[in-house]
């Protein structure tokens, strides 16, 4: 059975995990989740004497699929962290660009609408923003201003393909500002659900390893196997 299949078994169970019942890991998932398939194997050989005392079998086999639902959760989870990473990457390196390309625009309007008052104080509302969602907005509305009046900025011989310019950076710049920005907090879904997975899968590593330790307490070696 894939990973994907394994997900979608515990899928409403994870999904269903109240939030204020979610364990975070403290431990690098990957890690855990070798060590619970450790531990399916052995409490399978063991399986007679854990049932003995009263443990519920099932528990041996969900150490199986809650890996496997776990770990699918953790690649989807690894896979937007990277996106993340490369976005803020890729912002680092293209942002310069349209910010010096907002403020050359922001020096050519002053300039060409400086007799247009209406205009001149649109213009003078674009300088005022300075976050990174301010810039992508505000080339986006220099390039609408431009287009609507041409004339003056043809008269001081302005390239008015620098609108376009700045129209499609807008839009490129704003994709990635989110992509940058979106991913890592805690409201984040996809870590929410490897969370909640990583919460069913402690629960169930932690019953069977109580198990073990009760009722292998006289075997060192075996009791050994039942620690975390």
């Amino acid at each position: 059975m894939s990973y994907f299949n394994d997900f979608e078994l515990w899928k409403e169970q994870i999904e269903s995990l109240a939030p204020d019942a979610i364990k975070l890991p403290n431990q690098p998932v990957d890690d855990f989740v070798a060590s619970t398939e450790t531990l399916a194997i052995e409490a399978n050989e063991d399986r007679d004497a854990l049932t003995a005392a009263g443990m519920d079998p099932s528990l041996i086999d969900n150490l199986v699929t809650l890996s496997g639902a776990l770990r699918y959760c953790e690649a989807q989870w690894k896979s937007e962290y990277r996106a993340r990473i490369d976005a803020q990457k890729e912002w680092q390196e293209k942002s310069p660009m349209a910010y010096g390309l907002k403020k050359d625009l922001l020096h050519h309007f002053s300039f060409a609408y400086r007799k247009d008052d209406n205009i001149q104080k649109k213009v003078m509302r674009i300088r005022e923003g300075t976050s990174h969602a301010d810039m992508v907005q505000d080339l986006i509305e220099l390039a609408v201003l431009g287009e609507k009046h041409p004339e003056p900025l043809t008269a001081i011989n302005f390239n008015l393909d620098q609108l376009q310019t700045a129209r499609a950076l807008s839009h490129a710049m704003s994709e990635l500002l989110a992509a940058a920005n979106g991913s890592l907090d805690e409201s984040s879904g996809t870590k929410q659900l490897r969370d909640k997975a990583f919460t069913l899968l402690y629960k169930t590593d932690s019953a069977v390893r109580e198990y073990g330790r009760y009722v292998f307490w006289k075997d060192e070696d075996k009791r050994k196997r039942y620690y975390r």
